[in-house]
């Protein structure tokens, strides 16, 4: 049976248009109310091009149909350029509803479903239908069949408290990314107030050091708060369900997002722990899997646990997955290859930054910056440090990557999902005999690690080359306690 997306599809559609207008039409507007109001001919044009995309939105509407049986899925769109995108049911790898703060507002939802293909888009996208509607839809398209399933059939399930999300955003370690952030929102809004801007800079400027110092750390703990308050924002709520094999995860207070997949679709593991939580022995895990949401982010599976119940949360929820010691060690040589770039780029920026500075800043303390450099030294420490724990092994089908400068990552792959193993070498470090090897999983996700020597890029390509059906029959070898074969010579 062939359906529509609801009608507030058209209020949303046409809310979204004119929100990404707001900026030009706010241009206007603020300058029409400098010249001594608003002018008659601005008005008319914002009414209608504000009509104009009502209309747009009616019309998309109309023309904007899906349809599901028990084979397929297949969606018709598109007003001046029609599209028709036919899915087989079979080829679904995961399933999920996203609504942002407009879908919220209005009872909508977005359903998306991925398949394996590398688009990285997905393959359905159903805009503007209800959410209890998706969440049918949802269930249906997830069992294969055109029958609902009852969410509330029992399955373990676990939720993530609002301490260990405070927590969780304290140590996340995105206060960088919060700079980067509060920069961007002022290159924006700079042209709109840079007289103020110049005035509170000339204040400053006669300020003390020490009365300065207290401004910036307190600006700089502003900052610090909001970026826990947005990690609290966009996992709060999260809740991740077992039932059946069938994974369900939400999360979100704002935007929210919910994937449902199979354990058996997971195409990777990852257990990160940065130098901050590994003080506290926490780590963040999260999953690779052929996403429904069209983006190239991890999902999240956990942000803040205990790593001493890493295993027992994993025989719970994944028992496919278990942590291994991988025991094979990168080359102490290859450490300078890995650690150039991040010094030079670090060094630059650091020099930029002294330069602007040593011009803006009053003589008594515009070298004050140059302090900063000791990070350099000190990365280079704690890089040399963690390069020793940079690893790879595996045991029976799954294989274990662990990279480490001053962060950790750990990375678990089932053989079955890994797409390729390949090597990176210039000539120059193939007369040094190390090598990169990355590992390409299935969704286009990749992994590199380096170095290591090209014997054990040989000895790794052999182990994944081994037949996924049998065992190598013990010819001449030992029989080794995680059920391999190593072959004597």
């Amino acid at each position: 049976m062939t359906r529509r997306v609801h009608p507030l599809f058209i209020l949303m559609a046409t809310l979204t248009h004119l929100r990404s207008l707001v900026i030009p039409i706010a241009v206007l507007l603020f300058n029409d109310l400098k010249n001594d109001g608003f002018g008659f001919y601005t008005m008319i044009g914002v009414a209608v091009v504000s009509l104009v995309i009502l209309l747009f939105g009616i019309v998309s509407w109309y023309f904007y149909t899906f349809t599901i049986d028990e084979q397929s899925i297949r969606v018709n769109k598109g007003v001046f350029r029609k599209s028709e995108r036919t899915t087989q049911r079979q080829r679904i790898e995961s399933i999920g509803i996203n609504q942002n703060v407009l879908e919220r507002l209005l009872g909508l939802a977005t359903l998306t479903v991925e398949t394996s293909s590398d688009s990285g888009k997905p393959e359905v996208e159903l805009k503007g239908v209800r959410l209890d509607f998706a969440k049918q839809l949802k269930s249906t398209i997830g069992t294969g069949t055109t029958q609902p399933v009852l969410e509330q059939e029992a399955g373990e399930t676990y939720t993530v408290s609002l301490t260990d999300l405070l927590f969780a955003g304290a140590l996340s370690g995105r206060l960088g990314l919060a700079l980067v952030g509060v920069g961007a929102v002022y290159q924006f809004v700079n042209r709109f107030i840079e007289q103020y801007i110049s005035q509170v800079f000339n204040e400053l400027l006669h300020l003390s050091l020490l009365l300065l110092l207290v401004i910036g750390g307190a600006v700089l703990f502003l900052i610090y708060v909001g970026s826990i308050l947005v990690f609290v924002l966009r996992y709060g709520s999260f809740r991740a369900t077992l039932n059946k094999r069938r994974m369900t995860i939400g999360y979100g207070l704002v935007n929210r997002t919910e994937v449902v997949f199979h354990q058996d679709k997971v195409q990777a593991l990852v257990i990160e722990e940065n130098w901050i939580k590994r003080r506290f022995k926490r780590a963040h895990l999260s999953l690779h899997i052929i996403s429904a949401s069209g983006e190239e982010e991890k999902l999240l599976l956990h942000p803040f646990i205990r790593v001493a119940d890493i295993d027992h949360f994993l025989k719970r929820f994944l028992p496919r997955f278990k942590q291994l010691t991988p025991e094979k060690r990168a080359v102490d040589r290859g450490f300078f290859y890995i650690v150039r770039w991040p010094l030079l780029s670090y060094a630059s920026l650091l020099t930029v930054l002294n330069g602007a500075l040593i011009y803006w800043l009053p003589e008594s303390i515009r070298y004050l910056g140059l302090i900063l450099f000791l990070f350099l030294p000190l990365y280079y420490i704690l890089g040399r440090s963690g390069y020793k724990n940079t690893r790879y092994g595996y045991q029976n089908d799954l294989f274990v990557l662990r990279k480490e400068l001053v962060n950790r990552e750990t990375i678990y792959a089932p053989r079955l999902k890994i797409e390729a193993f390949s090597s990176q070498v210039s000539r120059f470090l193939e007369e040094k005999d190390i090598l990169k090897f990355q590992i390409t999983l299935r969704g286009s996700s990749v992994f590199q690690a380096g170095y290591f020597t090209q014997a054990e890029f040989v000895e790794v390509l052999g182990w994944y080359q081994q037949t996924f059906l049998k065992p190598i029959p013990p010819s001449a070898g030992t029989d080794r306690s995680d059920g391999e074969y190593v072959e004597k010579t």
